[in-house]
């Protein structure tokens, strides 16, 4: 079977992954040149019925919803939402109630002309088309706008917006349609004139550099072929030919493969020397072995005969650590004794400290709960002043904000004289007028923010007065606990003289039993010294006979081990002569 070379399959992957490359960037291309073009037109649907929700007359519009019916005021929604229509270049122009969820979406005014009735909405009737989740995201961001749509008219986007009134309340929505059809058209355009091209330049791209991938990986794996050749012969046996083979690559570049091609010829120069080194010891391996039989055998000689020695010095060891062993006993014994008469003193003279430690602490703390019952008694009274200057500023407060709702009151008068004004003369006032509403609003809106806040300095007092109640309350209570923890500092004081008096007298006798129990631990400590010392020696003497009867044993195996070392020294001189140096 014939050998797919390595880079062959590269190049063939290459190519595969360059065209499914192409495939994906064309295919995102004309994706996003779509998306592109529709968005452009959803924007210019929201643009047109902002447009238009600016020129509409919102409280006629809140006033049908109120009452709807289709009275005089219906008809002149109607036919002004026809002019809009007409003004902003749209195809259709509708309004919607606001619907509950879950129920159908209602027409309010339809745009169309007044005079047809076979294709305008009539009041109340439902849409087929837009449902509650469109109006839904409407009113979540403010707007929104369909994907482009087809029906028998053609293909268009509708967008909606609501319709809000003065306070800001959702009163109905305002939906627009524009012509979509051009979408199709530049979408096929784009991919008609600009995908060739990207295409065309993408393949020569590709050509270019599958040539040159295929010029540098031929380049890069032609040592491949001689390691193949070399490591051939090397497992033939044939090191010098190997080596012949490997001289002839020419390393042009410094990567992976000719870092393996050096490592490779570097190993082989270490595999010849290896083999000459060994081929040379190989030789001298015999008579090595030969003396070393003959030492093994002199040195069990002499190993069996320590070992007799040995044994009987360990039996007479044994003996004297006997005797030392029951002299030892009893002096321990003592030594426990007043030991334990010390621990019980020592136990005594540690609880008497940590007696005295405690009541120390105690008179401390109380001394502290002191200073800090007068410091917190001092900021009570602090910030039972800081509450009273505060109650004044929010009187201040208050007096400034009576002071802005009175400016609001009349700044509210002036903007109706203005609008009053406005109205008088007629066309050429529309544009004051409509200031004059804009600063009613204002003026509104800035007496109902200082209502607020006279309302919220009014509750901030009574939580001062009620604050000032509850620190004239804490203050009394705090003077009295003051009292209280004096009266225990002074008893702990008493207490901590007394128990002195008990801790100098526990201390004085645990000093003496401690010098007694120092005494017994030296004698102790000198027995079990020499009783060390005997166990050493016989512990030694034991360890010493047990060694050299493992060193009988160990001679033996050496010996055992020297025949076998014989036998795979002459296997090893055999398989170093199939290889050719």
């Amino acid at each position: 079977m014939k050998k797919k070379k390595l880079a062959n399959r590269i190049i063939v992957s290459a190519i595969i992954i360059f065209i499914i490359m192409l495939g994906i960037n064309s295919f995102l291309m004309f994706y996003n040149s779509k998306e592109t073009v529709q968005a452009a037109v959803g924007e210019q649907t929201m643009s047109a019925a902002k447009n238009m929700l600016n020129y509409m007359d919102i409280e006629k519009y809140e006033e049908l919803v109120n009452n709807p019916e289709e009275n005089d005021i219906y008809w002149e929604l109607r036919e002004e939402l026809n002019e809009l229509r007409g003004k902003a270049g749209v195809l259709y122009a509708y309004t919607y109630f606001v619907p509950e969820e879950g129920q159908k979406v209602k027409f309010l005014v339809d745009g169309m002309p007044v005079d047809d009735k076979e294709n305008a909405a009539s009041l109340g009737e439902e849409s087929g088309a837009t449902t509650y989740e469109h109006l839904k995201r409407a009113m979540d961001k403010g707007g929104y706008y369909s994907d482009v749509l087809s029906s028998e008219y053609g293909e268009f986007v509708s967008g909606f917006v609501p319709i809000q009134n003065k306070e800001g309340k959702i009163i109905g929505f305002l939906g627009v349609d524009i012509d979509a059809s051009y979408v199709k058209d530049i979408t096929s355009d784009i991919a008609k004139d600009v995908l060739p091209s990207m295409v065309g330049i993408f393949l020569v791209i590709i050509l270019i550099a599958l040539v040159l991938m295929f010029y540098y990986i031929n380049s890069s794996l032609k040592p491949l072929d001689y390691l193949t050749k070399s490591s051939e012969q090397l497992a033939e046996g044939d090191l010098k030919g190997a080596k012949a083979v490997i001289s002839e690559v020419q390393l042009k570049s410094d990567n992976e493969i000719t870092a393996f091609t050096k490592a490779f010829s570097n190993t082989i120069d270490s595999l010849s020397a290896t083999f000459e080194v060994v081929h040379e010891k190989t030789d001298n391996l015999g008579q090595v072995v030969m003396d070393m039989n003959d030492a093994s055998g002199q040195v069990g000689h002499s190993s069996t005969a320590i070992a007799e020695s040995m044994n009987g010095i360990a039996a007479s060891s044994k003996q004297q650590k006997g005797s030392n062993d029951e002299v030892m006993l009893a002096m321990n014994e003592m030594a426990v004794g007043i030991q334990r008469l010390a621990d019980t003193t020592n136990a005594m003279a540690e609880s008497s400290n940590e007696m005295t430690a405690l009541v120390e602490s105690g008179v401390k703390n109380s001394e502290e709960v002191i200073d800090q019952i007068q410091n917190v008694e001092s900021s009570v009274v602090r910030t039972s002043e800081h509450v009273r200057e505060m109650g004044e500023k929010f009187t201040a407060i208050s007096e400034m904000v009576g002071v802005i709702t009175s400016i609001a009151d009349q700044t509210n008068l002036l903007a109706l004289n203005a609008a009053i004004e406005a109205a008088r003369a007629g066309e050429a006032g529309k544009g004051f007028a409509v200031v004059a509403d804009e600063v009613r609003k204002l003026a509104e809106l800035s007496r109902g923010s200082a209502d607020e806040i006279h309302k919220q300095l009014q509750l901030f007092m009574h939580i001062a007065d009620r604050a000032l109640k509850e620190m004239d309350m804490s203050t009394a209570e705090v003077k009295a606990g003051s009292l209280a923890v004096a009266t225990i500092g002074e008893k702990l004081s008493g207490i901590l003289l007394s128990v002195e008096q008990v801790n100098e007298q526990v201390q004085d006798d645990s000093a003496v039993i401690e010098q007694m129990s120092a005494s017994a631990q030296q004698i102790l400590a000198s027995t079990e010294q020499m009783n060390h010392l005997v166990t050493n020696t016989m512990e030694r003497t034991q360890h010493v006979a047990s060694s050299t009867t493992v060193q009988v044993e160990i001679v033996e195996r050496l010996n055992a081990v020297v025949k076998h070392l014989e036998e795979t020294s002459r296997e090893v001189e055999k398989e170093i002569e199939k290889f050719t140096l």
